[in-house]
């Protein structure tokens, strides 16, 4: 039996025997058990290493070539995942990823060797400078960042699987750039791995508006729409939408239901008393769905825009630079964003939209920044918080994925602080959803503006970047036109 073998099952031992039982975990104090989250999520990144490093050379022997003579078909699995699930107890979905964790810590040894166990233990400290310098293919520096634990397991699969492979080798240092920004991004803004993901998602239709027109194309030629009668009688729909259909469809919807989803407090009281009426309907929101979309259907051709939506028509913001708008006049393509999706849509699709009723446009300039409109008045007008919604893309507080129309404009500027105040502008707003806007104000949360830099900064903790989730900055970012 080899030494490798001997000390982990001396580590399975041990791990077995120190690991916390249920009365254990009902003695400790609030500070004590969140010590222990962090020490068992250490040596849970540090087994995950150790058994992706397992997993990919497990599907390295079990190569289709070797025919038979693989390591996965001689065990009488079909492939390395198939063996890998077997042998963790994971689902393939997990095996799968362990696998491509595997082959970024394998590329990581190539470029920047190490000691696994060493790294694991006293992983130097994280330096984006340190990254940007490494030799190898472009996936180089996610590789390096997740083997010294600089990113987590999941991070750096979130952001390899979110970027996907450049179309041609000529992108790779575009891809590159991107791995260095979206690193620095996520450890400024403490990122989880489906933000990061969203973010390198957004990133990649930027980095190749080629292949991301091509796509939104593809999206919209995708769309369908079947049904079906169940022997219960029920009637099934099932239905795929792009982006923009998604919008005219479920837009509407989403609107009048807003109360229900936790959307945005009301001020005038026939709208808080439709609000409250509608927070106390007993049905379940898949009934209210269902409800109102038979409803929208029955009354679409005659019903008046008001009547439906007491605030007015339903809007759906279409955001897009000037550049790119130039662009599809001139029938030479660009991308362009609509609210609460990370896939854009063709400049070309979205100067046809601007032209149509329920679509408004948001123009940005080169910096990135929409259009101050009004300044002397404390509440954001309509037109600011569509300003606010492109530019933020929804919730900015750390780690939340609420879209713009369940979120409440910020004032990161206190009111009684100074008269300067008493004023809104863009600039000085950022959309938070209700809960994380009462936390922000309950604990005495600050969040300030550098520039187009906004930060939070919350009592005892590490300042934390907010980063806007609009795939209009996104794009902007990726040409260099903002930080």
């Amino acid at each position: 039996m080899s030494s490798t073998l001997e000390r982990l099952r001396d580590l399975a031992t041990a791990v077995a025997g120190a690991l916390p039982c249920v009365d254990d975990v009902a003695g400790l104090s609030p500070r004590d058990e969140t010590e222990a989250a962090r020490l068992l999520g250490g040596i849970h990144a540090a087994v995950g290493g150790a058994i992706s490093l397992l997993a990919a050379d497990i599907d390295r022997r079990s190569a289709r070539e070797l025919g038979t003579d693989g390591l996965a078909q001689r065990s009488g699995f079909r492939d390395g995942a198939g063996l890998v699930q077997e042998l963790t107890g994971v689902g393939r979905v997990e095996a799968a990823r362990l696998i491509r964790v595997g082959e970024l810590l394998a590329t990581a040894e190539a470029v920047a060797p190490a000691v696994m166990a060493e790294a694991a233990a006293a992983p130097p400290a994280r330096d984006i400078a340190v990254l940007a310098g490494l030799s190898g293919a472009w996936e180089a520096p996610l590789a390096v960042a997740v083997r010294n634990t600089w990113l987590t397991a999941a991070q750096g699969d979130a952001l390899r699987t979110g970027l996907g492979e450049p179309r041609t080798p000529e992108f790779a240092g575009r891809w590159r750039r991107a791995v260095l920004a979206l690193v620095s991004d996520c450890w400024s803004g403490h990122w989880s791995p489906e933000e990061l993901a969203k973010a390198a998602k957004r990133a990649r239709a930027c980095l190749d508006t080629v292949a991301a027109q091509t796509e939104a194309q593809e999206r919209y030629r995708g769309r369908s729409f079947t049904r079906s009668v169940r022997a219960s009688g029920m009637v099934h729909y099932d239905i795929e939408l792009d982006p923009e259909s998604d919008a005219r469809f479920y837009g509407p919807i989403r609107r009048i239901l807003s109360p229900r989803f936790g959307g945005p407090r009301f001020v005038a009281a026939d709208e808080v008393a439709a609000a409250t009426a509608l927070e106390e309907d007993p049905r379940t929101n898949a009934q209210l769905q269902a409800d109102t979309l038979v409803e929208l259907v029955e009354r679409a051709v005659h019903a008046d825009g008001r009547e439906l939506f007491p605030s007015g028509e339903p809007h759906v913001m279409v955001a897009v630079t000037t550049a790119d708008l130039q662009a599809a006049r001139a029938g030479e393509g660009g991308i362009a964003w609509i609210d609460g999706r990370d896939e854009p849509i063709t400049a070309t699709d979205a100067l046809r939209l601007i032209c149509e009723a329920g679509f408004t446009p948001a123009l940005f300039d080169e910096t990135g920044q929409a259009i101050d409109v009004g300044r002397d008045r404390r509440y954001f007008t309509r037109v600011q918080r569509r300003a606010l919604a492109k530019r933020d893309g929804g919730c900015r507080y750390p780690g939340c994925d609420r879209p713009p129309d369940e979120c409440e404009a910020h004032h990161i500027n206190p009111w009684a602080q100074s008269a300067r105040n008493r004023r809104s502008e863009v600039r000085d707003g950022v959309l938070l959803c209700r809960r994380h806007h009462k936390m922000v104000h309950d604990f005495g949360a600050r969040i300030t503006r550098e520039g187009a830099v906004y930060r939070l900064l919350w009592p005892g903790r590490e300042p934390a970047r907010l980063h806007s989730a609009a795939g209009i900055r996104a794009q902007l970012r990726a040409q260099g036109k903002t930080a």
